[in-house]
């Protein structure tokens, strides 16, 4: 009997071989690895021409939630948004299925996001950023294109953290009680809004600087749409303010939502209730690292450090409700 494997490394060879033979790529194109995070990320060098190589762990998405994905991107794509598209092959196929040891794994080919990554934006383009991002939700606002990867309804977040830490948590009952709470506090907080408050629809669910490239003129151009999902808008923004762990600049996301409502204005709820989504996804990171750590690929999360992360949750609850 052959022993399981939870997460194999392809052939780099192989692949190259793959994807040259569905898409008539030089045999002469380059493969690099680049990174393993929730997939594993490949540069394809054809020529003058770059792709990247995206190969989806195994049982991390569905197939339904992937189509969904590629027919987002191209919506996008053909509304007026620069970012990585999927690639169709020679039978105009995007998504490939790789027996892998562990099972099957899908592979898309992506078109490649031109400039850099800068992790410390300029006022200016912060701006830009959100001009940008406000561009994207007007597209995305009430629009159902199928299944999506993640879901960001506040019950569904809620539940899945308090199944996941509450075996992490035995031992430290009053951080998971805490939780129980605020799980009553934020369902308290959100059970009379309706769509005229908080606008709902397709977020990119990952919005930070590791998913998007800035040209030397300041074009962005998006990519990684992994964690797409449905939810209200502006838990993207949420999730923009909470990177640098909430130490970002006022004046940087002063800028960018004075971009993004050049676009869509935001009402005085949303404005009101973004500290509560920065929150949202800081549980959502927690829930989610504390699932996948295995103590290989990431590093495993002891129980005190959860429980030390919970306390500061509760001192951000607190500093949101003196905000208003």
């Amino acid at each position: 009997m052959t022993f399981p494997i939870e997460y194999s490394s392809l052939s780099t060879k192989a692949l190259l071989e793959l994807v040259c033979s569905k898409y008539s790529l030089s045999t002469i194109s380059n493969i690099t690895f680049l990174k393993r995070g929730f997939n594993d990320t490949y540069l394809i060098e054809s020529g003058a021409t770059k792709y990247i190589l995206r190969i989806y762990k195994h049982n991390w998405r569905s197939v339904e939630s992937i189509e969904t994905e590629l027919k987002l991107l191209n919506y996008l794509k053909e509304n007026g948004i620069a970012l990585s598209i999927p690639m169709a092959d020679n039978q105009k196929q995007y998504i490939h299925s790789i027996d892998a040891p562990e099972g099957i794994r899908y592979a898309v080919l992506f078109s490649y996001a031109e400039g850099e990554q800068i992790r410390k934006l300029s006022i200016e383009q912060a701006e830009l950023l959100g001009i940008q991002t406000g561009k994207i939700h007007l597209l995305t606002q009430n629009r159902n294109l199928g299944k999506t990867a993640h879901n960001y309804d506040i019950e569904h977040q809620f539940e899945k953290t308090l199944t996941t830490l509450k075996p992490i948590l035995v031992n430290h009952t009053n951080e998971y009680n805490f939780l129980i709470q605020l799980k009553g506090y934020f369902t308290e907080l959100f059970i009379d809004i309706d769509k005229t408050q908080l606008a709902s629809g397709i977020c990119h669910g990952d919005l930070q600087a590791e998913n998007f490239h800035i040209t030397k003129n300041n074009q962005f151009t998006f990519f990684d749409f992994d964690f797409f999902g449905e939810g209200y808008l502006i838990y993207d923004i949420g999730v923009f303010i909470w990177y640098d762990h909430k130490n970002k600049p006022k004046e940087i996301v002063d800028a960018f939502l004075k971009g993004y409502q050049t676009q869509r204005k935001l009402s005085e709820k949303e404005i009101e209730f973004l500290p509560y989504f920065s929150t949202l996804r800081a549980l959502f990171q927690m829930t989610l690292y504390c699932q996948i750590s295995d103590g290989k690929q990431l590093p495993l999360w002891p129980a005190q450090q959860v429980a030390d992360f919970i306390k500061k949750v509760e001192k951000w609850i607190a500093n949101a409700e003196k905000i208003q």
